[in-house]
């Protein structure tokens, strides 16, 4: 049987995120997405958001011809950081 330790405990890949904030305007930031076992997917943003709000995550691979198609997330906020910004954990939202 493997070891835990053998694999990370959570990875960082940059990201464009993209939505409507708590003011109805449009925004696009990059940011790093950190996913882990723990914590789930998580991001840091600039943007204060409502309730619930509906975000797209694409990821952003460097040298990839290929653009990679957004995918939709439900941003819960769970806290801020020191320097003033606001952490969320992206729950994925089921189509229904």
């Amino acid at each position: 049987m493997l070891r835990s330790a053998c694999f990370p405990a959570s990875r960082v890949y940059t990201v464009e995120v993209s939505g409507w904030d708590h003011s109805e305007e449009f925004f696009v930031e990059r940011c790093e997405l950190e996913w882990s076992e723990e914590s789930s997917k998580q991001v840091v943003l600039s943007r204060v958001l409502g309730g619930n709000t509906l975000l797209l995550v694409r990821l952003l691979q460097e040298g990839e011809a290929d653009r990679s198609h957004p995918v939709v997330y439900e941003a819960e906020l769970v806290g801020q950081t020191e320097s003033g910004l606001r952490q969320f954990r992206l729950n994925a939202v089921v189509p229904s």
